[in-house]
């Protein structure tokens, strides 16, 4: 069964003994994340601040950050996420309006706002402007159609009612934007911290404008998603999310927002951005704030598994995929097939490419090399890729498209990284039995002596 509350996935990460507690008193400003950047460097569990300055909201983070975490929320493993997650996207299942709604045990009113107070203030990076929101989720109606949108927009927390928010076609919450403010009107939004997992991963996904998310997280956890009215705009909100804040974003006003470290470890600068104004903050009772670090391992699970799906659906009619994956970032993957032909990988290597725009790098190598270790996969590249055949490459094309950057990416590369028919049965990669049962707890102590 899938896991259906932001709640119920720490529970049961608790459960499993893999959630990490820290019951010291820890300073939003730096010190929580640079706690969060020792995890993600291993052993890279989730963890939950019990006793953050400022604040009397627990604090958790790092929990999507495990391939087994995110397919599980599902009820799926992470051998089957990527084929079933594919073909439960065209499904839909209608949300569910309930009467019980958790997220609503709290409602902080306009007048009483102050998002400086009532949301915890975590700084990340050393440049950051101040404290921003980066685990939420920004839920609007299409202004034309009613369609739900969720998307993942950071938010820099000013003071009173006030936040800053980038959003911009061609993202949908953007274009949503632009057409309420060609009528000169504000735009109704909820942002949805502590959310459904399906819903998390709905934000992050590349389905078509005319989907409905709120739908679609229904169908990816195999059950309608648990919604209720919010207080203050006509719109439909997660029942079991632990915080929403309601308000919108006003037309045609602007405001300086940034610098802010993002995703490729560097900084966007300072920008004129949307400001979004609250009209209500509702929570649950003990609500427990969400935070992501932007380019950390949760981050680039979560959307590392949306840019893997938009692969597999592209090259799944090509070849037998064992895996794919997305090793240290998300601008590239690595794609492991049963090998049928040499020419068949040619023709994967293509595909993969052009199979989402950020696809800068496409590596193609044997069902024997796992797709997710950097290590497994560089060993392929020295191994088995013959330079002088085995490189495709694209000039010219553009990948990711920020303006400030774009002009690190252009052009595209793939690797054929797998051996070649005419040797696949010459040579053996030696294997060593037993290695996976193996505890080296029950041989050797944290001291490394013996346990004999």
């Amino acid at each position: 069964m899938a896991i259906t509350s932001f709640r119920d996935l720490l529970a049961w990460l608790d459960a499993r003994g893999d959630l990490a507690h820290v019951g010291r008193e820890v300073s939003p400003r730096h010190e929580l994340v640079s706690v969060l950047r020792r995890m993600q460097k291993g052993p890279n569990r989730p963890l939950l601040f019990g006793n953050v300055v400022g604040t009397p909201l627990r604090v958790a983070t790092n929990v999507l950050a495990r391939r087994e975490t995110l397919a599980a929320s599902l009820g799926l493993t992470p051998d089957t996420v990527l084929p079933e997650m594919a073909a439960r996207e065209g499904q839909v299942r209608p949300w569910t309006v309930v009467a019980d709604a958790p997220v609503q045990q709290v409602v902080v009113p306009a007048e009483a706002i102050d998002v400086a107070r009532d949301v915890p203030q975590v700084v990340h990076s050393e440049r950051d402007a101040g404290a921003y929101v980066t685990a939420g989720i920004f839920l609007a109606r299409d202004p034309r159609t009613g369609t739900y949108n969720a998307s993942w927009n950071r938010t820099q927390l000013v003071g009173g009612d006030r936040m800053r928010v980038r959003m911009m076609p061609p993202q949908h919450l953007g274009q949503y934007q632009a057409a309420a403010e060609a009528a000169d009107a504000p735009l109704p939004v909820a942002l949805v911290i502590g959310a459904p997992p399906a819903l998390m991963l709905a934000a992050a996904s590349k389905i078509p404008y005319d989907a409905d998310e709120l739908e679609t997280a229904g169908a990816w956890q195999g059950q309608s998603l648990r919604v209720v009215p919010a207080k203050t705009v006509d719109l439909m909100v997660p029942a079991d999310a632990e915080m929403v804040i309601e308000g919108h974003v006003l037309p045609h006003v602007r405001e300086e927002e940034g610098p802010f470290g993002e995703f490729m470890d560097s900084y966007v600068e300072v920008g004129r951005n949307h400001v979004f104004r609250a009209t209500a903050l509702t929570r649950r009772s003990d609500a427990i704030y969400h935070c992501i670090l932007a380019g950390g391992t949760e981050d680039l699970t979560l959307l590392g598994l949306m840019l893997r799906i938009e692969v597999h659906k592209r090259v799944a009619p090509l070849a037998r995929i064992r895996d794919i994956g997305t090793p240290g970032q998300i601008l590239g993957c690595v794609v492991a097939i049963e090998k049928e032909s040499d020419a068949q990988v040619r023709a994967v290597m293509e595909t993969a490419m052009t199979a989402h725009a950020w696809m800068k790098f496409v590596v193609v190598v044997d069902a024997d090399v796992d797709p997710h270790d950097a290590d497994d996969v560089l060993w392929a590249v020295h191994v088995r890729c013959r330079p002088d055949t085995g490189l495709l490459h694209l000039p010219g094309v553009p990948s990711f498209p920020r303006k400030d950057v774009e002009q690190l990416h252009m052009g595209k590369v793939a690797i054929d990284a797998t051996m070649p028919m005419v040797l696949r049965n010459g040579i053996d990669r030696r294997r060593f039995p037993g290695t996976e049962k193996i505890r080296l707890e029950d041989y050797v102590d944290d001291r490394g002596r013996s346990t004999d």
